[in-house]
C-alpha cells in the first residue's frame, strides 16, 4: 500500500542508477583511438515519467477504492509539510476551550451533575496511555479524523452494569460503508475481512463532512489539492537541483591542442597531445585551494555559472508561492493563517481571521452536539434529570479594543432609542442579549 501511495505522489522511477562518481574531471579533449578512457556517461535522463503518464489517476493504483484514497490522504497529511500545517491549524482552531452548561435544575443538582461529568472526562478517551486525556484529546482526534478522512466514526461503550458511560472508541472511517435501505435511507456497515457487519445505530456515531445526497461518506479537506500538492513537491525538487547548480560556479578549462610537427606520424601526434591533455587535467585536479594553475597561454580557464542568479531565485520563489497559495485555498484557509501573509495589513488580516472563525463555528456545532449527546446519556444513566449543552469559548484578545468599542457603540444606540421612545427597556435588553 505504501509503495502504491509513493508512486501515486512522486511517480515511478525509471532507468538504472548512473554509474561512476562526479569527482573525476570530464576528459573531452583527448585524441586518437588508443588507450581510450572509460566511456562518459550519457546525458542524464529524468527519473520522472512522461507528462501523459504523470497524470494523477487513482485507477492505476487502487482505482476508486475509498480505503486507498483515505490512506493516501493520511500519507499526504503526514509527509507534505504544507498539508500537515493545514490539518494541524484547522484542528487546533476548531478544538477551542470548551465547557458544559446546564439549562435547568437547582444549583445543588447542577453541582452533582458537574461532578459526574468530571469523572466522565477522566475515562472517556479510549487510550489508557494518555493519562486523563479527556474531552480535550477526544476533540483533537475528532477534528483530525474529520478533516483528513472527511468523516468521524465511533461507538459509545456503556459499562456492563449500564449505570455509566465507559469510553468512546473511534472506528477507522476507511472501514465504514453504507448500504441503502428499502425506505430510502442508509444503513451503516463496517467492512472487516471483506465482510460487512451492520453497526448498532443507537450507540454508533458517524458524521460526514460535506456529504452528498447519493453518498453519505463525506469529503476530505485535502481531497481537492492532491494533484496540486504533487506538482508543488516536484517544483521543490526541481528548485533544489537548479538552485544548488546555480549556487556553485565551476571551472571550465579549455586546452588548445598543440601543433603537429611535419615529420610526426598521426599516432605519435595523438600520443603527445593526449599526454599533454592528461598532464594538464592532473594539474587542475591536484592543486589545492591556496594554489594556482600555471600553464602556457594555450590553456584558458573560465567560470561556468548561470547569469542573473538573483532573478532566477525570484522566479522560483514566485512560482512556489503560487502553488502554496493554491493548496491553502483548496483547504479553505487564508495564506496568512499558515504564516504566508505577504505583507497583509492588520485590517485585512483581521477580516480574513474572522472569516475563518465563522467557518470554525459551523464545524464546532457538530462537535458540541456530539459531546452534548455523550454528556446527557451519562447524566441519564446516573439518574440525574438535567439537560446540559456543550459550548466552545472562542473569545480571544485579538482585536479586543475594537470589539469593546463596537459594543459600547451598540449600547449607546440602544440608550438613544430608549430616550427617544423608539424602544422600551425590555426590548432593548432583548436586542442586547441577542447580539451578545
Amino acid at each position: 500500500m505504501l509503495k502504491h501511495i509513493r508512486r501515486a505522489i512522486f511517480g515511478p522511477v525509471s532507468g538504472q542508477p548512473r554509474n561512476g562518481g562526479g569527482s573525476h574531471p570530464a576528459r573531452l579533449g583527448r585524441f586518437g583511438k588508443r588507450n581510450k578512457l572509460p566511456k562518459l556517461n550519457s546525458k542524464p535522463q529524468s527519473s520522472r515519467i512522461h507528462s501523459f503518464d504523470a497524470q494523477w489517476e487513482f485507477t492505476g493504483v487502487g482505482g476508486g477504492n475509498r480505503e486507498f484514497r483515505l490512506q493516501l490522504y493520511r500519507f499526504l497529511r503526514d509527509n507534505i509539510p504544507i498539508l500537515k500545517a493545514v490539518v494541524w491549524t484547522w484542528t487546533r482552531l476548531a478544538a477551542a476551550p470548551h465547557r458544559f452548561e446546564f439549562t435547568d435544575g437547582p444549583v445543588s443538582r447542577q453541582k452533582q451533575a458537574r461532578r459526574v461529568l468530571d469523572n466522565l472526562d477522566r475515562r472517556i478517551y479510549p487510550h489508557p496511555t494518555v493519562r486523563y486525556g479527556g474531552f480535550d484529546a477526544l476533540l483533537i482526534q475528532f477534528f483530525n479524523s474529520l478533516f483528513t478522512d472527511g468523516g468521524v466514526a465511533g461507538e459509545l461503550i456503556v459499562s456492563p452494569s449500564k449505570n455509566y458511560v465507559d469510553k468512546f472508541y473511534f472506528i477507522d472511517t476507511a472501514t465504514i460503508d453504507f448500504d441503502p435501505t428499502p425506505e430510502g435511507g442508509w444503513r451503516i456497515m463496517q467492512k472487516i475481512d471483506e465482510k460487512k457487519i451492520p453497526l448498532t445505530t443507537d450507540s454508533v456515531f458517524y458524521y460526514p463532512l460535506d456529504a452528498d445526497v447519493d453518498s453519505p461518506h463525506g469529503k476530505s479537506l485535502i481531497g481537492a489539492v492532491g494533484f496540486v500538492s504533487r506538482i508543488e513537491q516536484e517544483l521543490v525538487a526541481d528548485m533544489r537541483k537548479a538552485m544548488r547548480n546555480a549556487g556553485y560556479h565551476r571551472l571550465h578549462v579549455k586546452i588548445h591542442p598543440p601543433g603537429k610537427n611535419p615529420a610526426e606520424s598521426d599516432d605519435d601526434y595523438a600520443d603527445r597531445a593526449n599526454d599533454y591533455f592528461d598532464n594538464t587535467v592532473t594539474m587542475m585536479r591536484d592543486f589545492d585551494v591556496d594554489e594556482n594553475p600555471v600553464t602556457w597561454d594555450d590553456v584558458e580557464i573560465s567560470y561556468v555559472g548561470p547569469s542573473a542568479q538573483v532573478s532566477s531565485s525570484t522566479n522560483w520563489y514566485v512560482n512556489h508561492k503560487a502553488m502554496i497559495e493554491d493548496i491553502i485555498a483548496g483547504c479553505h484557509l487564508a495564506p496568512f493563517m499558515l504564516g504566508y501573509s505577504y505583507g497583509a495589513t492588520q485590517n485585512w488580516a483581521q477580516f480574513k481571521y474572522e472569516m475563518v472563525q465563522r467557518q470554525v463555528y459551523s464545524l464546532q456545532k457538530v462537535a458540541s452536539n456530539f459531546l452534548s449527546w455523550i454528556a446527557n446519556i451519562e447524566l441519564a444513566l446516573n439518574g440525574i434529570d438535567l439537560t446540559c449543552r456543550h459550548v466552545f469559548d472562542n473569545r480571544l484578545n485579538f482585536g479586543l479594543i475594537d470589539k469593546l468599542e463596537a459594543a459600547k457603540l451598540r449600547t449607546d444606540i440602544l440608550v438613544t432609542q430608549i430616550d427617544n421612545g423608539l424602544l422600551t427597556v425590555e426590548e432593548a435588553k432583548e436586542r442586547l442579549a441577542t447580539i451578545e
